[in-house]
C-alpha cells in the first residue's frame, strides 16, 4: 500500500455525516415540547424534555423513535459516547429500523469502532436493498479501516443504483488508487469532472493526485486553482490548495538542475546509480528516479545518458523547463546526440513557446540523420502550424 499522497486525498473525499430520518413520529406533549425546544436552539432543555418522555413511555416501541432523536441530539452537543447509547438502545427496541442502524454506525465510525460500525451498515443494507446510503457508508468505513477492497465493491454496489453521484464516483476513484493504481484514479476523477465540472472534491483530488502521485506540477497547478475558483467555503482543504500553490511558484523559481558536480568524475559509481535510477524510472517512481539520476551525476557529471533520462522524466512530471535544460546539457556533452536534440525541440515547441530554437535543433538533427522520422514528423507540425 502506498502512502505518498493519501494524507492529501483521503480527507476530501470522506463523505459528511449525514444522518438518516425517522420514519414514525411518537405522540405526546413532552415529545412536542422537546422537538420545539430543539428547533429554537435550546439542546439542554429539550434533552430533559426526551428523556423525560421516554421515562414515561417505559417498554413502548415509541421509545426506540425517541432514542433516535436523543442519539441525534447527543451528537449535536458532542457527546458521542451517549449518542451511541441512544442509538443502540433504539436498535434494541427495534431492530428493523434503517435510519437508526445508519446513525449507529455513523456514531460508532466516530470513536473508531469500525468493526461494529461495518455490521451496523451491512444489517441496514439488507434491510433496504434499495437504499445506497448503507452501502456508501459502509464502503466508507471501510475506507477508514484501510479495507481497500471491501471499500471498492461496497461502493461499486452501491454505484450500480446511482451511477450518476459524483460524491460516490469520488469515493470510488480513491479505492481505485489503491486496488488499481493511480491511473484508474485519474480516469475515474477525469470522468467525475467531466460531467460535473464545478464538483469541488473531485477537482481538489485531481489536483492532489497530480501533485503527489504523478509529479506533474503544471497540472497539479491547474486544478489547484480551478478548485478554489469552485470550492464554495473556506476550510482546511482550501487553505492545503492555498499552501501547495505557494509551493509550486516556490518550485517553479528554482532554476536549474539541483546537482553538485564531482570534483572527480567516477563512471564505475555513476553508472551503479543510473542502473537504479533506471528501474525506478521504468516502475513510473518518477520522483525517486530524479533523485538517482542526479545522484549519478554527481558522480560524474560528464555522462550525457543521465542527463539525458533525467530529461525524460522531468518531462513526464510536467517540469518542462528543467526537461530543456536536461537535454540541453546532454547535446552539450555529445552534439550527435540526436535523441536529445529531437526531444529538446519537442519541449521548446509545444511547452517552452521556443518555436525557432525547437526548428533549429530539427534541422540539426535531420542534417545528422536524415531519415529520422520523429524528427521530420514535428517538423511538418510546426510548419503546417506556421502557415495556418
Amino acid at each position: 500500500m502506498r502512502n505518498g499522497p493519501l494524507y492529501w486525498i483521503a480527507p476530501a473525499l470522506l463523505i459528511a455525516l449525514l444522518f438518516f430520518g425517522c420514519e414514525r413520529t411518537p405522540g405526546g406533549k413532552l415529545y412536542s415540547e422537546a422537538l420545539s425546544e430543539w428547533r429554537s436552539g435550546h439542546l439542554v432543555r429539550a434533552r430533559a424534555l426526551l428523556e423525560k418522555s421516554i421515562r414515561r413511555r417505559a417498554g413502548s416501541l415509541d421509545n426506540a423513535d425517541a432514542y433516535n432523536r436523543l442519539g441525534l441530539l447527543l451528537w449535536e452537543m458532542d457527546e458521542i459516547d451517549r449518542s451511541v447509547e441512544a442509538f443502540t438502545e433504539s436498535c434494541r427496541i427495534d431492530a428493523e429500523q434503517v435510519g437508526t442502524l445508519g446513525n449507529l454506525g455513523v456514531a460508532l465510525s466516530a470513536q473508531n469502532n469500525f468493526e461494529n460500525a461495518e455490521q451496523a451498515f451491512r444489517e441496514a443494507a439488507l434491510l433496504e436493498p434499495n437504499d445506497t446510503r448503507p452501502l456508501i457508508y459502509t464502503g466508507r468505513v471501510y475506507m477508514q479501516n484501510r479495507k481497500w477492497e471491501d471499500a471498492a465493491r461496497s461502493l461499486h454496489r452501491a454505484s450500480g443504483r446511482t451511477p450518476n453521484d459524483p460524491q460516490l464516483q469520488t469515493l470510488l476513484a480513491l479505492t481505485e488508487f489503491h486496488t488499481r493504481g493511480s491511473a484508474a484514479a485519474l480516469q475515474r476523477l477525469q470522468s467525475v469532472i467531466r460531467e460535473y465540472p464545478g464538483y469541488a472534491p473531485a477537482l481538489f483530488n485531481l489536483a492532489a493526485l497530480y501533485r503527489f502521485e504523478l509529479q506533474n506540477p503544471t497540472e497539479a497547478k491547474r486544478w489547484f486553482e480551478l478548485y478554489l475558483q469552485k470550492a464554495s467555503i473556506v476550510d482546511k482543504f482550501s487553505a492545503l490548495a492555498r499552501a501547495q500553490l505557494q509551493e509550486l511558484s516556490d518550485e517553479a523559481a528554482t532554476t536549474g538542475i539541483p546537482f553538485t558536480p564531482p570534483k572527480t568524475a567516477d563512471r564505475t559509481a555513476a553508472e551503479k546509480n543510473f542502473q537504479a535510477a533506471l528501474a525506478l524510472h521504468r516502475d513510473g517512481k518518477l520522483k525517486e528516479a530524479v533523485a538517482g539520476y542526479i545522484n549519478a551525476l554527481e558522480a560524474d557529471d560528464t555522462y550525457e545518458r543521465a542527463f539525458y533520462n533525467l530529461g525524460l522524466t522531468y518531462y513526464a512530471s510536467g517540469q518542462m523547463s528543467l526537461a530543456g535544460e536536461a537535454f540541453t546539457r546532454a547535446i552539450e556533452l555529445n552534439p550527435a546526440f540526436v535523441n536529445a536534440r529531437y526531444n529538446a525541440a519537442l519541449v521548446d515547441h509545444y511547452h517552452l513557446g521556443k518555436t525557432e530554437e525547437a526548428l533549429s535543433e530539427l534541422r540539426i538533427v535531420l542534417t545528422q540523420q536524415p531519415d529520422y522520422q520523429p524528427a521530420i514528423d514535428l517538423m511538418n507540425q510546426i510548419k503546417d502550424g506556421i502557415v495556418e
